[in-house]
């Protein structure tokens, strides 16, 4: 058993300050960031102004007059150098996450490190590739070309779930194709920002990548409001994203947004149960149950709906829930007291509605110092015709309904029955209905006989609620930049139309 005494937290060497040309400031106000495993400080974080915010952007701007014509060599350079610095120090960097936001520290290190290098490389890569196109017309002598060009300020703002991860999907691909960016973190996971800003600010011009962290009403607020901003790219919440593009439109700014899910996992008769189990509490249990991503429907065919439940149940019983620090643990706290509480309203509205705890439902129960975190037991609802709110609201937190099915078009039908549309997936060994069914679900992302699975290069985002735009990908550099169109006359004849 991992004692208390053998606890090691990450220890900050100081308050973290904003980044703003490349300086660190830690002058005026400051929050407390608050440790999900404990509920107790452990750092201190600057609170930026909306003065703090226009001092940001203009630097910013100033220095995206020089960057966006920076050589693709040197834009590749930069980014390549930032993944290796961020591959220098796994261990350190996974400390820091599970201290932060409570992600278990194995996941931190086989996860969040890797992914946030791979997304740097690949998009230092494509930072060679950014090119227009030569457009075909009917006349000869003319001759239409395009250009991509970089937008300017970007004003990027992410959430706390996976935030090195998640900054490396808006740094990499806005600076890969020129612009400069102001980034605004999670007041909840806002250390590993600051942390990954220092590291940046030693290999990239001063003011091309700004950090600016603080609550959400006065920083967020007034970045995306900024009309000196280009473009604003926002990870997170459907009801934040709405106030987020309601301020952006007075500016007419435009965004992409990536947004909640609740994916519906439809597995048949024919599925392998053990693979679709094991991709289940991959898919709802992995970092905690906090990501857009997760399995939090699970739509089995009645065939093997009883194996498939009895299964998942006698794993989900096994599953060590602990220290977010320990390398025992397999499930971590949720991130705040406050999203506790939201999860846990969650799972009562749809008790109450009707749906049954198979397994979890509750609090765990864990010695001092962990009695203070925050912590909610893995649980599966089971909810067969899935007519509870449990099979249409997001809860981000590690809770999955499982419903009964008869055919295939009842499975269409009811995974389609939600708002969201991020992810989705089918399990099946009948290859005619793994494409059908595929085709058929109302999904950004659609999965055949796997979750969770999302390596860079395949374009990430949703359809309906779940947001618009694509990252992670090749297309991603189109988000960042804009096509400029070249018509060049290469004959010098004229129709007689005057005189």
């Amino acid at each position: 058993m991992f004692s208390v005494a053998m606890r090691h937290p990450f220890v900050p060497a100081g308050p973290y300050g904003l980044h703003i040309g490349g300086e660190e400031t830690v002058s005026g106000g400051r929050f407390e960031a608050i440790e999900p495993s404990t509920g107790q400080p452990w750092a201190e974080v600057a609170q930026a102004t909306a003065a703090d915010v226009d001092r940001a952007v203009a630097t910013a701007r100033k220095a995206f007059q020089s960057w966006r014509h920076s050589r693709p060599a040197e834009r590749q350079e930069a980014l390549w150098r930032l993944a290796d610095a961020i591959e220098a120090e796994p261990e350190r960097w996974a400390r820091l996450l599970a201290t932060e936001n409570g992600r278990p520290i194995r996941e931190a290190t086989i996860a969040d490190v890797p992914t946030c290098a791979g997304i740097l490389r690949f998009f230092s890569g494509l930072s060679r590739d950014l090119r227009g196109d030569q457009v075909p017309v009917e006349r000869e002598e003319t001759l239409i070309y395009t250009l991509r060009e970089p937008l300017g300020v970007i004003g990027a703002l992410i959430p706390w779930n996976s935030p090195i991860i998640t900054v490396a999907n808006k740094v990499g691909p806005a600076l890969a194709a020129g612009n400069t960016v102001v980034l605004k973190p999670s007041e909840f996971a806002s250390p590993s920002v600051v942390e990954f800003a220092r590291l940046a600010n030693e290999i990239l011009p001063e003011g091309v990548l700004n950090v600016v962290t603080g609550y959400g009403p006065e920083v967020g607020a007034a970045l995306v409001a900024h009309p000196d901003v280009a473009k604003v790219t926002f990870t997170g919440g459907t009801a934040t994203a709405r106030k987020i593009m309601a301020a952006a439109g007075e500016a007419l700014t435009p965004t992409i947004m990536e947004l909640g899910g609740k994916g519906a996992m439809v597995v048949f008769d024919d599925a392998d149960v053990e693979a679709a189990v094991a991709d289940a509490l991959l898919g709802i249990f992995m970092a905690n149950g906090e990501v857009c991503v997760a399995a939090s429907r699970l739509l089995v065919q009645a065939g093997i709906h009883d194996a498939f439940s009895e299964r998942f149940a006698e794993v989900t019983e096994r599953i060590v829930v602990g220290d977010a620090l320990d390398p025992a643990t397999q499930f971590g706290p949720l991130v705040t007291g406050q999203h506790r509480e939201r999860v846990s309203a969650a799972l009562a509205r749809a008790l109450e509605e009707g749906a049954v705890a198979r397994v979890g439902g509750g609090v765990p129960e864990l010695p001092a110092p962990l009695d203070g975190g925050f912590f909610v037991s893995p649980t599966l609802l089971v909810d067969e015709r899935g007519e509870t709110s449990a099979s249409r609201e997001e809860f981000f937190g590690p809770i999955t309904v499982l419903e009964r099915f008869e055919d295939e078009a009842e499975a269409i039908a009811r995974a389609n029955a939600t708002r969201y549309g991020l992810a989705a997936g089918v399990w099946t060994e009948n290859l005619g209905r793994a494409h059908r069914v595929a085709a058929a679900l109302d999904a950004g992302i659609v999965w055949v006989n796997k979750w969770f699975d999302m390596p860079v290069g395949m374009p990430m985002g949703g359809v309906k609620d779940s947001g618009f735009g694509r990252e992670l990908s090749a297309e991603t550099l189109h988000e960042y930049s804009a096509p400029k169109v070249v018509n060049v006359d290469l004959s010098s004849a004229r129709p007689e139309l005057w005189g």
